[in-house]
């Protein structure tokens, strides 16, 4: 699959690393070519165990290049961008915004059926409020119909992100159409954890072993 990542800090290097491990064709995109640089020349833009090394062997594979502007839009969008806090303490949503209107832009000019998965850390209400109107504002489509739009929140840890990436407790999947929801589930496909898929779009998630108690209280950190 062809996936392109939008945000190379902590989140996006390793999601991109990690998905290009397993076979996908990644495009990492940020706008600071210091970090597209190290990338591209197969060190890692953040410090993380086994990170650079996970980057190098995607470069060198051809599985994992970066760019300062996407060009293509791929089968699925991450979006991973930070959400740096306000001076009133809110999360800032500048970056997600300037990025959705990227995607949007890229999905006008195709007529491909597109999967845009959020895992920028984001309050509730937050999908439906702001990035999906602007969304369809700006590429001139229609969710669920021309485009999908899911939740995926993560729980990588310092230290210990590439196996969290790859052993998670779950996978959890917030959409409301089932064909975004089985386009997530295929990025995710080499990973044997089980999956809750949720029809909405604010689904999070606290950290917590067990789907238990996932499914009687749900927050999201990206």
């Amino acid at each position: 699959m062809n996936i392109t990542v939008f945000g190379m800090g902590y989140v996006g290097c390793v999601t991109a690393a990690c998905l290009a491990q397993m076979g996908h064709v990644v495009t990492g995109v940020d706008p600071q070519e210091t970090k597209i640089s190290l990338v591209n020349s197969g060190r890692s833009p953040i410090i993380e165990p086994g990170l650079e090394d996970l980057t190098r062997r995607g470069v060198n594979t051809a599985r994992l290049q970066a760019l300062t502007n996407a060009k293509e839009r791929g089968d699925v969008s991450l979006v991973c961008v930070g959400t740096p806090s306000n001076e009133n303490g809110s999360l800032g949503l500048a970056q997600v915004e300037r990025v959705i209107g990227q995607i949007g832009q890229l999905l006008r000019n195709t007529d491909k059926f597109h999967v845009v998965i959020v895992r920028s850390t984001i309050l509730p209400g937050t999908v439906e409020n702001t990035i999906l109107p602007l969304l369809e504002r700006t590429s001139g489509k229609q969710a669920g119909k021309q485009f999908g739009i899911c939740m995926n929140p993560e729980f990588m840890r310092e230290t210990t992100a590439i196996d969290d990436f790859h052993h998670p407790p779950f996978t959890i999947i917030g959409a409301r159409d089932d064909l975004s929801a089985d386009r997530v589930v295929a990025v995710y496909s080499n990973l044997e954890r089980p999956i809750a898929r949720h029809d909405t779009l604010s689904v999070q998630v606290y950290r917590v072993p067990t789907l238990e108690l996932f499914k009687k209280n749900s927050v999201c950190r990206c």
